[in-house]
């Protein structure tokens, strides 16, 4: 079965008219990319584009309560035109994809619910970037043709948009294109490639690594049986030092106290043979 995987999104926010662009990164499960010498295939072909099911009469950009409002009308149709009569339209929410042919992210359409997909478009509005903080990012809208035949002379060049004046002087050059020449547009992301715009996008978002003080101190605490200290726990048991001070360390008894009874509580193998014991040597721990 044919159906669309959603792998991304990023609306794009215009404070000139309150509208939102609704861009996502998405492509269909049965197309691949040319594969490699190892592989036949290369991983299922998405892009960032223009999504404007929900806007009215195909608009680019569309009012957030507009959206939401169709998206929600299209949930009532979904649970009116259900395909079993006698399923309950709790099947439509929890499968939604499976109605919808649609999947967001790695999973099959039927572990697609209506609140994840739903959310995809209310975090996309809540989440949006004017053009301007895009183009800090490195990002920038451009528009396109979306005809595979030759298109006539005039057509617009193709430009990076990197402010919402600008991007509002060239959608009027692209419609009036349109008017004349009949051919549909089609607005997208650059750099073409996609990875490269979704860690431009995400970058902003991850936090900083916390800075780590080093502390020096003349002991620290290891979990022994007596004879050996233990290092750390595996699939099939755990691996141990036969020296005490080569085991795993603790600053303090009270965080080696702390592991221990996690062990005891995760039914560790054998976890009740380990006690918590101070050794008196140099140590140095990054907190």
């Amino acid at each position: 079965m044919s159906y669309e995987i959603i792998y991304g999104k990023q609306f794009v926010k215009l404070r000139r008219t309150g509208e939102v662009i609704p861009m996502l990164l998405a492509g269909s499960n049965n197309c691949f990319e040319v594969g490699t010498y190892l592989h036949r295939n290369g991983r299922r072909t998405r892009d960032w584009s223009n999504d404007r099911y929900y806007n009215r009469k195909g608009k680019i950009s569309e009012k957030p309560d507009v959206i939401l409002k169709n998206l929600d009308a299209e949930l009532r149709r979904r649970i009116r035109n259900r395909y079993d009569k006698e399923g309950k339209p709790a099947d439509i929410r929890n499968h939604f994809g499976y109605y919808a042919s649609i999947a967001v992210g790695g999973g099959h359409c039927g572990d697609t619910s209506w609140n994840l997909y739903r959310s995809q478009y209310a975090n996309g509005i809540k989440n949006a970037l004017t053009v301007e903080e895009l183009a800090k990012l490195g990002v920038t809208l451009y528009f396109h043709d979306v005809s595979i035949h030759e298109i006539p002379n005039g057509k617009p060049d193709q430009v990076d948009i990197t402010s919402e004046p600008q991007y509002f002087v060239e959608l009027k050059k692209w419609r009036a294109w349109q008017a004349e020449s009949g051919k549909g547009f089609w607005v997208s992301f650059h750099p073409l490639n996609t990875d490269r715009v979704l860690v431009r996008l995400r970058a902003p978002k991850r936090k900083a690594p916390r800075e780590k003080t080093r502390i020096e101190q003349d002991h620290f605490f290891v979990l022994t049986d007596g004879y050996s200290s233990l290092m750390k726990y595996i699939r099939s048991g755990y691996r141990y030092s036969y020296h005490k001070d080569s085991g795993k360390r603790f600053r303090t008894e009270k965080g080696a106290e702390k592991y221990r009874q996690q062990l005891l509580k995760n039914g560790r193998y054998k976890a009740d043979i380990w006690k918590v014991e101070r050794i008196d040597l140099p140590a140095t721990f990054l907190v």
